[in-house]
């Protein structure tokens, strides 16, 4: 190469490094498409860290094992899907808050907080906007109901951990429906500053139900629903270990009928947020589970879209985690569809694996818990190793990149162990952290069918929700530079608590 082509590449890629990083990263215009009309009703269904490898194992698995096509696949096929990239403003990889503030209003902030900028100036999150306007609001959620991606589209806090303070923030804004977790943050026996926000919603006049039955009896016309002390248990451990909570289906079922009295219109968020949970564990079983019981909720929303075509479903990912693949097996990788049969016998999550096994078990007990509960057999020194993560925090194969443990300890115990024909699930996982990997956006309504997306900055979600409800503002943007500058004063970035996965 000639000295001249050198220093034009240099000065091409110094040119590159001072556009805006939006620009720098190939990101499509914001003059992106348009749905070209208005709508009455707005459902967005967040399915929360969850990548295409995440897909290409449901799909495989509902066709080969229950012999089904998915409703994602059939959406897939037949109307407008693309790509969303998903960094946020100072982190290409992003957490749910800073996703959730990209749909939500509209900028890109710092990783951490609610619907405001790392200066603390506030953000008008859409759902606020479309409540001022007059629509009923939901949140539906299988997260704790006050987590991030929830409560990104409502209200504005500097900490997205602060889920005391956030449950107050939503007795303060008076959404019709809130269903998901989180009695700890309700509940004046666990509440730090002792608040009974129960008996404080039942003032304000909201039916208040902590069981399925409850739920299912409740004829409230808003209604908060709370139904386990922190996140809803798994769906795997929901329908094989019998848990009492209500699946992301019934949860949607009693949502809707509520919002859709309003004479106004509504906005509802969904959230299948613990596919991210799952992933973050490196739970392939577990993921599949509330990656089908997403789909459940899904052909019931579809369903109801189809009675009321003046509704708009977006259905996006916020970003990908962990990332776990179904990878070639065998000969030229003619084995390789046997992992999607060894999930079948997976009865339980690495969650409630952990919490049967306690903190000091032994080795016999946590074999018989992987064959009775993910129907795989332990060797001894596999099972040593699980016992010395519960025990010792000896993690393996690493905590940094596998830093969500022991469960990733747990993950790494099942692997394939045999190349030529796979006797475990032959899924591969990463990491278990979130990924900066593009993820699905897609739409479905009435008059959508031609409508091309193609790959879209995440904040496009706002602009397609403040189209599809004639709401137009703007929230104000912070540039990636000033962000910088603000967070050399607090170089740690929001601290998590040990059990919050973000």
């Amino acid at each position: 190469m000639k000295r001249r082509d050198i220093l034009k590449g240099g000065l091409a890629a110094g040119a590159l490094a001072l556009l805006p990083r939006s620009q720098a990263q190939g990101a499509p215009s914001q003059d992106g498409p348009s749905l070209g009309r208005r709508y009455r009703n707005l459902i967005v269904f967040v399915y929360d860290g969850f990548s295409w490898e995440d897909y290409a194992i449901a799909q495989a698995y509902a066709r080969r094992r229950q012999g089904r096509v998915l409703a994602l696949e059939r959406l897939l096929a037949r109307y407008p899907n693309g790509l969303i990239n998903t960094y946020s403003l100072t982190s290409y990889v992003t957490e749910s808050s800073a996703a959730g503030n990209a749909f939500s209003c509209g900028v890109k902030t710092v990783n951490g907080g609610l619907a405001i900028h790392a200066d603390g100036t506030p953000l008008k999150p859409f759902f606020a906007a479309a409540k001022e306007a007059g629509k009923a609001v939901g949140l539906v959620t299988t997260t704790t109901v006050t987590h991030a991606t929830p409560g990104s589209f409502v209200v504005s806090n500097p900490d997205r951990n602060a889920e005391e303070r956030i449950a107050e923030q939503y007795l303060e804004f008076g959404a019709e429906v809130y269903l998901g977790g989180g009695d700890h943050f309700f509940n004046p026996a666990k509440r730090k500053d002792g608040k009974d926000l129960y008996a404080a919603f039942a003032a304000k006049g909201y039916g208040v139900v902590r069981t399925p039955e409850e739920l299912a009896r409740s004829n409230a016309t808003r209604l908060l629903g709370v139904f386990s002390d922190s996140h809803v248990p798994y769906e795997v451990d929901r329908r094989f270990q019998g848990l009492g909570v209500p699946s992301l289906k019934e949860m949607v079922q009693a949502a809707l009928p509520r919002l859709a009295a309003h004479r106004g219109g509504f906005v509802l968020q969904v959230e299948a947020g613990r596919i991210d949970h799952a992933n973050h564990l490196n739970d392939a079983g577990t993921t599949l589970w509330d990656v089908l019981a997403a789909d459940e909720a899904l052909e019931l929303l579809t369903a109801f879209v189809d009675r009321n075509p003046d509704t708009l479903l977006i259905v996006v990912s916020d970003h990908a985690t962990g990332v776990g693949g179904l990878y070639g097996a065998g000969r030229s990788y003619l084995e390789s569809s046997m992992g999607l049969d060894l999930l079948e016998p997976q009865r339980a999550s690495f969650e409630h694996m952990l919490r049967v096994l306690g903190q000091a078990p032994e080795a016999s007990q946590v074999k018989e818990a992987f064959r009775a509960m993910k129907g795989v057999a332990l060797e001894d020194p596999e099972a040593e190793r699980v016992v010395r993560a519960i025990r010792e925090r000896a993690y393996w194969p690493e905590g940094v990149r596998h830093g969500v443990q022991p469960a990733n300890t747990l993950a790494w115990a099942m692997a394939q162990r045999n190349a030529q024909r796979p006797d475990r699930p032959n899924i591969g996982y990463g990491s278990g952290q979130h990924t900066a990997s593009p993820v699905m956006l897609l739409l479905y309504g009435q008059g959508l069918r031609f409508l091309q997306l193609g790959l879209l900055d995440n904040t496009h979600v706002f602009r397609l929700m403040g189209e599809a409800l004639g709401l137009r503002y703007q929230n104000p943007a912070m540039s990636e530079e000033e962000a910088l500058e603000i967070l050399k004063a607090r170089p740690q970035g929001t601290r998590h608590p040990e059990d919050v996965l973000a």
